[in-house]
């Protein structure tokens, strides 16, 4: 107790020097220690330009707005060099009970990756769940642990690294808390200190934006130990960060691998990606689809898979939405590598039929109407025609496709009408075509005939001619008198012609009925004069 009020104590003193009431202020050759178990809260944004250090179980809360590194920061913890000890956990919050939610808080870290010096955290607890974000013109670094209660990390075109003479510890990640890299190929890294083949897998939770969770992991065999740095963004561009985009058999990321000393040895790369980013023909093979990495010759092809893709479990918990794991081992993983997902060579329906339907809306038109639900790659659709006669079905109109480029994965519809007057059943199919030549098939569907149920003469004097045309399936006919007796019943297959004769006068009704459902179809009033 004597402790926490003492650093209390100094820090107040220093804020009301140095730094008015807008916050903490550590100047150049000021020392404060947070000594073991000891809890400190700070309220106001943070300046440090001095020495900051702390020993295990003692925990700074961070609750102001801003974090700033000053050139001659430093954060050192109980180790005679002042990092390779544990330290205590920084701890960045937005609950601040004195000013309220501060919102997003902002790190100037001051340090630099390409140099390999500045300052660096010994451990820090990201709890804001509207997320830390990197300052310009600096990077981040975190010797032991980096644990995720809540919230994401932006790095905002800079840098994080985890880890001293190891990797580090990250901890706590999933779907919705985790490091975003950004959503273009500029922008920041991941970079695990130390990793070797004892290190087993050792996991990067990055994304490339909100809702975008798109983990790595690499696995070693074999080499010295090398440090790692992986971001991913949005797209796969055929030259790698440049040229035209894919749309169609690829998972709509890039992940950017490199290794800083390329000491060589087996590298195992695990990518995982969210379900909701795979493109359209991605999505009809997926079990046959694996992780591709460019090289001199572009996207390189593969004639099998190397591993079966798995369901995601780069997370520390379960995860909100469905992901897909992919693994494949390389023995020359270089510098700077990147890497896609896509699928074997496999041919891939240009459309996937929702709904189709053929119906006569006129003794002389027959009305086709279809919707797919997803187009890939498509160039048209072909109407096929067979009339009852007819052994093969014939191209009778060519729709082109309403899809951008030939790839939707939203639904469409389309309509073709048809002249035709034919007297028996005439059968349809759409028949669609991508650009390299593929083709698919929906159903068969049926157009019957024009139905026509005639009585003539009527009036009559008891001899009259019944004439039916269009059934395609069979039918009763039956006569009754005005009293609902059934006089006289036919049966009816397809057209029918039905003489009947020595009707006595008198008020008739001929009923059709379906002869398998019982239902009646028409009825026609009969008058015979005396």
């Amino acid at each position: 107790m004597r402790i926490s009020i003492l650093i209390l104590f100094l820090l107040s003193c220093l804020h009301l020097r140095s730094y008015a009431q807008d916050g903490l202020f550590i100047p150049e050759g000021g020392i404060v220690w947070l000594y073991n178990n000891t809890q400190v809260g700070i309220f106001n944004s943070v300046i440090n330009n001095g020495v900051l250090g702390s020993n295990p179980g003692s925990t700074f809360y961070i609750l102001g707005k801003r974090w700033t590194n000053g050139a001659n920061a430093k954060l050192p913890d109980e180790s005679a060099d002042g990092v390779s000890g544990v330290g205590g956990n920084f701890l960045f919050s937005s609950l601040n009970p004195v000013l309220g939610d501060v919102g997003q808080q902002t790190i100037f870290g001051n340090y630099n990756v390409a140099a390999k010096q500045g300052t660096s955290f010994p451990n820090m607890e990201v709890n804001n769940g509207k997320g830390i974000m990197l300052d310009d013109l600096s990077d981040l670094k975190i010797r032991g642990t980096l644990h995720f209660t809540s919230g994401k990390i932006y790095l905002n075109g800079w840098n994080l690294v985890v880890g001293e003479k190891t990797p580090g510890v990250i901890s706590g990640y999933t779907d919705s808390r985790y490091i975003v890299t950004g959503n273009t190929f500029a922008g920041g890294y991941l970079y695990r200190s130390a990793i070797t083949s004892a290190a087993n897998r050792v996991v990067f939770p990055v994304g490339s934006a909100d809702n975008a969770y798109s983990p790595a992991a690499v696995l070693l065999d074999g080499g010295a130990k090398d440090n790692f740095g992986i971001r991913v963004f949005d797209s796969v561009y055929t030259v790698a960060i440049g040229g035209s985009t894919y749309r169609d058999s690829f998972v709509n990321k890039t992940w950017n691998i490199v290794r800083t000393d390329n000491s060589g040895g087996k590298a195992t790369v695990i990518l995982q990606h969210m379900n909701a980013t795979e493109m359209p023909a991605y999505i009809g093979a997926r079990d046959s689809s694996y992780i591709t990495r460019f090289g001199v010759t572009g996207w390189d092809k593969l004639t099998v898979t190397p591993f079966k893709p798995l369901p995601g479990t780069l997370s520390t918990t379960t995860m909100l939405q469905p992901a897909t794991m992919h693994m494949r081992e390389f023995t020359d993983l270089g510098n700077t590598t990147y890497f896609a997902k896509t699928i074997l060579n496999v041919k891939i329906a240009p459309a996937i039929f929702m709904v189709f339907e053929a119906v006569r809306v006129s003794p002389t038109l027959a009305q086709l109407d279809w919707t797919t639900s997803q187009e890939v790659n498509n160039l048209q659709f072909e109407v096929e025609r067979r009339y009852q006669k007819d052994e093969a079905f014939t191209t009778i109109g060519v729709v082109p496709t309403k899809a951008v480029n030939g790839t939707s994965t939203n639904p469409l519809s389309y309509t073709f009408n048809d002249p035709n007057d034919y007297d028996d059943n005439t059968y349809y199919r759409i028949k669609a075509t991508a650009k390299d030549g593929t083709v698919t098939y929906s159903e068969i569907k049926v157009v019957p005939p024009v139905f026509s149920f005639q009585v003539y003469p009527n009036p009559n004097r008891g001899n009259f001619h019944v004439k039916i045309r269009g059934l395609n399936t069979d039918m009763l006919l039956k006569l009754y008198d005005t009293w609902g007796q059934s006089l006289r019943e036919y049966k009816v297959r397809k057209d029918a012609d039905i003489q009947i004769t020595h009707m006595p006068s008198g008020t008739y009704f001929l009923v059709l009925y379906n002869q398998q459902t019982e239902q009646k179809v028409q009825t026609i009033k009969v008058v015979v004069l005396p």
